[in-house]
C-alpha cells in the first residue's frame, strides 16, 4: 500500500532540485505539450514551470469561473493552483492541499513571488482537508489521487466538500492493461507486492478506467466522463487520462439508492425487517393517544402502519427519502392508506407541516455519519416535536453492526447521543435490545427517548 514518507522523500526531492531527472517529464515543455495557455505562462514566474509535472490539462475539461473557489489536490509547488488563482480572480479563492511540507513551502512562495493573495495552501491528507461541507465550486488534482491509499475515502471527501452541483475536473495516471491478473485491482491494491518507490512514481497506486469511474458512482457523483488518455507514462502499464464529474446533492444520492434498493429487494427480508414490530409499537404507545399526531421517520416499507392503524391510531405521518417504499405501503394498506399522511422527502429537507407527539426512528439515524448531517436531523426534529412530544430513535448498539444495507452505519450510546444532542433537547431514557433479523441473526440496538426543553 501507499507508504506516505516515500512519497513524502521523493516529492520533497523533487521540490528541492527541479532539474534532477527523475523519469519521468516535467518542467515547461512538458505544460506546453499538455496545451496549457501561453497567456498563463507570461503571468506566473518562470521559475514555478520548473516543476510542471503534469500528467495531463485539468483545466481542458471546463471553465472555472471569475470568483469561484477552487481545490486543488495534491497541489505540489502550486502550479495548477496559480493557474486556478489568476481564473478565479480577487473575488475567488484557490485552496492547494499537499502532504509534502516542503511543497506546501514551496506553494507558498510561488503565489507569493506571482503576486497572488487570493491563494491558500494546507498541508493536510486529501482524504480529511478541514475544509467546510458544500463550500468548493471546483476540485482539481493532476496526478496526484493515484498516489493515495483509499480513493474511495478521497472521493467521498470530494464530494463533501464540493458544492451541490460542484465539478470534479482531474487529470491521473491510470493502469492501461487490459487484464486484472496483470495489476493490482481496486480491492488488491493494499495487498500488492510492488515496491513503495513504484507508489510515488504513480504507478502501483494506479487503478484501471472503470474501476476510478465505480469508485467516483459509490461517491455519489453523475455525468461522470473519461475525456481520453494524454501522451504522459510512468511505465509501460500506465497512461494518463482525464476525467470530470458532477457532485450529485445529497439528498439525490440518498433518493436514488434507497429506490434502487427497494426496486430490488423483497422488503420483507432486509434483515431490519419486523413482521409484527411489537418494540417499535410498545414504544409510541407509552407516549401516544390514539389521537396524538405521530411521525415514523425513515419508515422504509416498515409494517408499523398498519399495526398503528389496527390499534386504532388516526394521525399518522409516514417519511421516507424514496417514492418507491411509500407506494408500497400505499398498495399494501389498500382503504387504508387514506389514514396516513405521506411525506417523501429526505430528513434534511423536511419542513414538517405540523408539529408531533411521537417522532419515531426505527433505524434511520444511524446511517448519517456526516456530523453537520446529523445536526439537520435534529434541527427538522426540533421543529417537528410538540413541547411535551418526546423522540424515539432507534440505533445500532455500541458492539453492534457496522454496515447495514451495503452502508456504513454508527454505533451509539447514551454518552454519544448526549454529546450529539443540541440545545434545546435532552436525553430521558435509553435502553439495549436485540432484534432478530429474518436470517434469524441478531442484532445489538439501542432506543434513547428524547424531550423537548423548549
Amino acid at each position: 500500500m501507499a507508504d506516505t514518507t516515500q512519497i513524502i522523500t521523493l516529492y520533497t526531492e523533487l521540490a528541492n532540485n527541479p532539474q534532477k531527472d527523475f523519469g519521468w517529464d516535467k518542467g515547461l515543455e512538458n505544460a506546453k505539450a499538455h496545451r496549457y495557455k501561453q497567456e498563463w505562462i507570461e503571468k506566473l514566474p518562470s521559475e514555478v514551470w520548473e516543476y510542471c509535472a503534469a500528467v495531463g490539462n485539468p483545466f481542458s475539461l471546463g471553465e472555472i469561473q471569475e470568483g469561484e473557489s477552487v481545490v486543488d489536490l495534491g497541489c505540489g509547488a502550486g502550479v495548477d493552483l496559480l493557474v486556478s488563482a489568476l481564473k478565479v480572480g480577487d473575488k475567488g479563492q484557490a485552496i492547494g492541499i499537499d502532504i509534502t511540507p516542503k511543497m506546501v513551502e514551496k506553494a507558498k512562495y510561488h503565489a507569493e513571488l506571482a503576486g497572488l493573495t487570493n491563494v491558500i495552501v494546507k498541508e493536510s491528507s486529501f482524504d480529511d482537508t478541514g475544509l467546510e461541507e458544500n463550500s468548493i465550486d471546483v476540485v482539481i488534482s493532476n496526478g496526484a489521487i493515484n498516489l493515495t491509499a483509499c480513493k474511495e475515502s478521497v472521493f467521498a471527501e470530494i464530494h463533501r466538500i464540493l458544492k451541490p452541483n460542484g465539478r470534479l475536473m482531474f487529470a491521473d495516471m491510470i493502469d492501461i492493461t487490459k487484464s486484472s491478473s496483470e495489476c493490482c485491482s481496486e480491492q488488491a491494491t493494499a495487498c500488492c507486492s510492488s515496491e513503495q518507490e513504484d507508489w510515488a512514481n504513480c504507478v502501483a497506486g494506479t487503478l484501471r478506467k472503470d474501476e476510478l469511474i465505480n469508485i467516483m458512482k459509490q461517491a455519489g457523483f453523475e455525468n461522470i466522463e473519461f475525456k481520453g488518455l494524454t501522451h504522459y507514462t510512468t511505465a509501460e502499464t500506465t497512461q494518463g487520462a482525464l476525467f470530470r464529474a458532477i457532485k450529485k446533492p445529497l439528498d439525490e444520492v440518498r433518493k436514488d439508492y434507497w429506490n434502487n434498493f427497494f426496486n430490488t429487494r423483497d422488503y420483507t427480508q432486509v434483515l431490519w425487517h419486523q413482521t409484527h414490530p411489537s418494540r417499535s409499537l410498545e414504544q409510541i404507545q407509552q407516549y401516544a393517544s390514539k389521537d396524538d399526531p405521530i411521525i415514523d421517520v425513515g419508515c422504509g416499507a416498515s409494517l408499523l402502519v398498519d399495526n398503528l392503524i389496527a390499534e386504532a391510531y388516526k394521525n399518522i405521518s409516514l417519511l421516507d427519502a424514496a417514492a418507491e417504499p411509500l407506494e408500497t405501503v400505499k398498495k399494501r394498506l389498500g382503504e387504508n392508506a387514506e389514514i396516513p399522511t405521506f411525506n417523501c422527502s429526505d430528513i434534511l429537507n423536511f419542513k414538517p407541516k405540523q408539529k408531533f407527539k411521537v417522532w419515531h426512528d426505527r433505524a434511520m439515524f444511524h446511517f448519517l455519519l456526516n456530523p453537520s448531517d446529523r445536526k439537520k436531523y435534529f434541527e427538522a426534529l426540533k421543529e417537528s416535536l410538540l413541547p411535551d412530544g418526546i423522540a424515539i430513535i432507534n440505533t445500532f448498539a455500541i458492539n453492534g453492526e457496522t454496515e447495514c444495507a451495503g452502508l456504513k452505519t454508527a454505533q451509539y450510546s447514551s454518552d454519544i447521543i448526549k454529546n450529539e444532542l443540541p440545545k434545546g433537547l435532552s436525553l430521558v431514557k435509553s435502553e439495549e435490545f436485540i432484534h432478530i433479523t429474518p436470517k434469524n441473526t441478531e442484532q445489538k440496538y439501542c432506543a434513547f427517548f428524547i424531550k423537548s426543553d423548549i
